[in-house]
């Protein structure tokens, strides 16, 4: 009889773990890690204590179950990452930022269980929210941030493009300007004085049939008295880039912007930490974009969603 008894309970486990199995499907494998149907289905549950806890990974209003999946197979990427680096963000650590965040909002343990509640989340889910929060921050600190160079040129640039229409601009320009006579040349073919003279740049070469191309040095042109056709294309080029071609008084030019700036940068001044920021941002999400791909490649990782 105990022997009967014995083996009903085993066939009884046995069934209860294959139904368990089939309800909470194993959507993906990396490396010794398991992300089941069930844990993505629950981060959609949870968005709302997800994007006020980690706004920086989780900045849509809703996800696919393929997008959430990505982010937890991302989030064990940063943990090796880490952990390769010797970071492990521990439990201690998690609990004293939270005291930190009740501190700073005037909150006790109690009030944050009830919010917790109220958003349909739970405290095991805040705490391992923070976690990835604390663990994605080091990550973009340690290792994408270092590679990333936002320019004096790339700010102006942006700011110029973002206010292109506004004619109140006035620029100002340091230029080198490229020609040759249209007797020498009567007609270009599209593209082909542009090329000339980006080749012409690096390697100080020019074809025979511009071999009597010229250029100049012009410092601190300003827009009075300039044609209006060269300013409307001088204010479409950016610093550090060549203008198109242009025909003015029988010659052929290319203008090379070597420097521009506005005759009146106050407005300039104020907006630049911003551009910056906003560019860093960017760039930040770009090379992250990256840096998971090619880390992808380095990790056992199965996916059955």
């Amino acid at each position: 009889m105990k022997s009967l008894i014995s083996l009903l309970m085993t066939i009884a486990i046995f069934h209860a773990s294959a139904e368990a199995k089939l309800l909470d499907k194993i959507s993906a494998i990396i490396d010794d890690n398991i992300i089941t149907l069930s844990q993505i289905n629950r981060v959609n549950k949870s968005l709302a204590i997800k994007k006020n806890v980690a706004p920086m990974i989780y900045d849509k209003t809703s996800y696919t179950s393929e997008e959430v999946l990505n982010i937890s197979i991302n989030k064990f990427l940063i943990r090796t990452k880490l952990t390769e680096l010797g970071y492990s963000i521990t439990d201690d650590q998690v609990e004293a930022q939270i005291k930190s965040n009740e501190k700073r909002l005037n909150v006790d343990r109690k009030a944050l269980m009830v919010f917790l509640k109220q958003q349909g989340s739970t405290f095991d889910e805040y705490f391992e929210t923070l976690r990835e929060a604390i663990e994605y921050s080091y990550f973009i600190n340690r290792v994408v941030s270092p590679t990333i160079s936002v320019s004096e040129q790339d700010v102006k640039n942006t700011y110029f493009k973002n206010n292109i229409k506004d004619s109140r601009l006035n620029f100002k320009y340091t230029l080198i300007d490229y020609s040759i006579g249209k007797d020498v040349q009567p007609k270009l073919e599209k593209g082909q004085m542009e090329e000339v003279v980006k080749q012409y740049r690096i390697n100080s070469v020019l074809p025979e049939s511009f071999s009597t191309l010229t250029s100049a040095n012009l410092d601190e042109i300003t827009e009075e008295g300039i044609a209006p056709e060269l300013k409307n294309l001088l204010k479409h080029t950016d610093e550090g880039a060549a203008s198109a071609a242009i025909t003015l008084n029988g010659q052929h030019h290319i203008f090379y912007v070597a420097k521009k700036d506005l005759v009146e940068s106050e407005a300039f001044t104020k907006q630049k930490d911003k551009i910056r920021d906003d560019l860093f941002e960017v760039a930040v999400k770009n090379e992250a974009a990256v840096w998971f791909d090619r880390e992808r490649n380095k990790h056992y990782i199965k996916i059955s969603l």
